[in-house]
């Protein structure tokens, strides 16, 4: 076993607040994910470079923050660019066999393009994949994307014929407050499907070559689609309380106001007749939590039998990374959604790793980044670190976390220090610029906006201060402002 390099199993899902995992009153239980926290390292206070998917799996995948890498938008024009080091090159020149199971998104989905009575033709964008780096390949783009363009768990569904009552039922014209339920046998869910390629792929594969197998999950993103198998799973009951206060949107200051009494910010809203999600009920928040719970359980199912089959398969020369790639509003605050959002429901993560031969459970409070995943991960493998903006966990931990936590993509930024956080986010709706500051050691839940109030004015002009020297410095982040069109990588230089 000594001087073998480990196998690594990354494992990530889509949109799922850090408390679902983390918080220690939930209404179900989690035998994958709370079994690997009794032997990993668990860092607690874990943020993601980017609110939204596209940007901060461009991070993943090169410990950039995106306003660095040019992946800032999950629009056009955000391709992670082939010229970049990323997580799977970088494996392989170290020697290992690489594959990716689900969702990959690193490259904008034509959206304009879509439509809702057909899947269309996607070949080009797996081939853009396994240019990566990918020695293997089983894509499952995201949960609407399969319904749009034909990944390879469309074909699949197609080839059964069942892709259309799935794409009809998630892409015919909903009513207010719908939260369908799932149309086909549990089998053909989007996560099933990835869990189960994963597994296939695991287990044939040879335990003498350094394995890299990336499990990417489309869930507990929307739409809520769990099959309802897995309902009794969760007992609602238990669940912990929604976060909210009366009258928190009565701030004209707060971006959020517009997705509250409507029209717009984030996806909730698409769901609440005028867009005003102060129209959603307890019971319907009820049902769609209970929806997303029963996700993530489904999830868990499938990650505590991957996790079981890779101990099998590779024992002790095993490290393994579970996190999210963004949160969700959950309900909290009246929302659902990241759309436009800066929260820390969107912006913390769940983040765990079991490092190989680690048998106890450990817990970082320091703050700690998702730049910082790469570096830890090609650490372990023994890979030379391409230039970036991370560090090796345990190295940060040692420094006393991070000083200044960075979230962004275009258009708004998230800036924490010192227990103060401001957002700058222009709502794109209107172009207007919004501006708010929070106090997170006495107001965790980011209740009052302190961004008028005298007696912050000292730390608001520190904090636009820290904002401005970042801007200024190597960190781009004016570009974040830009119009999406005109955004480039850091590194790029107009031809003569």
């Amino acid at each position: 076993m000594a001087g073998k390099k480990p196998h690594i199993l990354l494992i990530t899902t889509d949109e799922q607040h850090r408390d679902t995992i983390f918080s220690p009153q939930r209404p179900y239980t989690l035998p994958g994910l709370d079994g690997l926290c009794e032997t990993a390292v668990c860092y607690q206070n874990a943020y993601s470079s980017s609110p939204v998917c596209l940007p901060a799996r461009c991070t993943l995948m090169t410990g950039l923050y995106p306003f660095r890498s040019g992946c800032c938008s999950n629009q056009l024009g955000a391709t992670l660019p082939l010229s970049l080091p990323n997580l799977f090159i970088c494996l392989k020149k170290a020697g290992y066999h690489t594959s990716m199971h689900g969702k990959c998104h690193f490259i904008p989905v034509p959206y304009p393009a879509t439509r809702g009575d057909c899947t269309q033709e996607y070949q080009h964008f797996i081939q853009y994949y396994r240019s990566l780096g990918m020695d293997h390949l089983d894509l499952q783009d995201d949960k609407n994307n399969s319904l749009w363009y034909y990944d390879h768990f469309a074909k699949e569904l197609e080839a059964e014929d069942l892709l259309a009552p799935y794409r009809e039922t998630y892409h015919s014209k909903g009513q207010p407050f719908s939260l369908p339920e799932f149309p086909l046998p549990p089998q053909y869910h989007p996560d099933s499907w990835v869990g189960r390629k994963a597994m296939e792929w695991i287990e044939k594969q040879d335990p003498e070559t350094p394995q890299f197998t990336w499990v990417s999950f489309s869930g507990p993103h929307y739409p809520m689609d769990v099959p309802a198998c897995w309902y009794d799973r969760v007992d609602m009951t238990k669940d912990m309380p929604r976060i909210w206060r009366e009258g928190e949107w009565d701030d004209p200051g707060k971006l959020h106001r517009n997705g509250f009494f409507g029209p717009g910010t984030t996806e909730g809203s698409g769901n609440a007749p005028g867009g005003a999600q102060q129209a959603f009920t307890e019971e319907y928040w009820v049902r769609w939590r209970k929806k997303y719970y029963a996700n993530i359980v489904q999830i868990d199912d499938a990650i505590r039998q991957i996790i079981n089959l890779a101990r099998k398969q590779y024992g002790d020369n095993l490290m393994i990374v579970f996190t999210s790639d963004h949160g969700d509003m959950m309900g909290n605050h009246g929302l659902w959604g990241k759309n436009h959002s800066l929260h820390e429901d969107v912006i913390r993560i769940p983040l765990m790793i079991q490092y190989p031969g680690q048998h106890d459970r450990q817990e970082r409070t320091q703050l700690v980044s998702s730049v910082d995943i790469l570096p830890t991960i090609l650490e372990q493998a023994g890979c030379e670190l391409p230039p970036c903006d991370g560090r090796p966990l345990e190295k940060v931990v040692r420094d006393g976390g991070r000083e200044v936590i960075i979230s962004s993509c275009a258009h708004r930024v998230a800036v924490i220090r010192d227990g103060w956080k401001l957002c700058r986010n222009r709502y794109e709706r209107t172009g207007k610029l919004y501006l708010e500051l929070y106090h997170l050691d006495t107001d965790p839940h980011e209740f009052e906006n302190l961004w008028d109030s005298p007696e912050a004015a000292g730390l608001r002009e520190e904090m636009m201060a820290l904002l401005s020297q970042l801007e200024q410095g190597d960190h781009l982040i004016s570009r974040l402002f830009q119009e999406e069109s005109s955004l480039k990588p850091y590194w790029y230089q107009p031809a003569d």
